[in-house]
């Protein structure tokens, strides 16, 4: 968890956006006071296969309800900001949207969409197993991860009941 508030954390902390506290380490425990968040990114969630790279990431022109996918460059639409909630989970900011994740089904696309003030819907807080490096849905306690036929630049991002283990960059 550490590794990811720091990752998250760095370029929010300069600005003075997030104040997490000391002593973050297990998922789920209240780790942080909420605190608003920019839409500047400065973390990279990534997934390799067979040597390659691929970033969660949102179209070129994202909008309200578009769908993560995987990308294949370092640029602003694989850039993530990090929002603590009170109870420690996180809201992930891409341009000013929140990943979000409604469905109780496996294998609903995973969207951003615009969050309230001061924090996200439970759809739109995930809890980070930094041992693991897996991110789990608040609301539905699926998991954020790559499809079973995975992997393919554009491919869209999903949930399931297995994680995918994820790189914070």
């Amino acid at each position: 968890m550490r590794r990811l508030i720091s990752m998250l954390a760095a370029g929010v902390l300069a600005a003075g956006t997030l104040f997490a506290t000391a002593g973050v380490a297990s998922a789920g425990a209240a780790a942080a006071r909420k605190a608003p968040c920019t839409p500047d990114g400065t973390a990279h969630i990534t997934i390799t296969k067979s040597g390659v790279n691929y970033h969660v990431g949102t179209p070129n022109t994202t909008f309200n309800g578009a769908t993560v996918r995987l990308r294949q460059k370092f640029n602003s639409t694989d850039l993530w900001t990090g929002c603590f909630t009170s109870d420690g989970n996180i809201v992930l900011f891409n341009r000013g949207l929140a990943m979000t994740s409604r469905s109780f089904s496996p294998g609903a696309n995973v969207t951003v969409e615009t969050a309230p003030a001061g924090g996200g819907f439970l759809s739109q807080q995930w809890i980070f197993d930094s041992t693991l490096g897996t991110f789990q849905n608040a609301k539905t306690g699926l998991f954020l991860r790559a499809r079973n036929s995975c992997c393919f630049f554009g491919q869209t991002v999903t949930t399931g009941n297995t994680p995918t283990d994820w790189t914070i960059n």
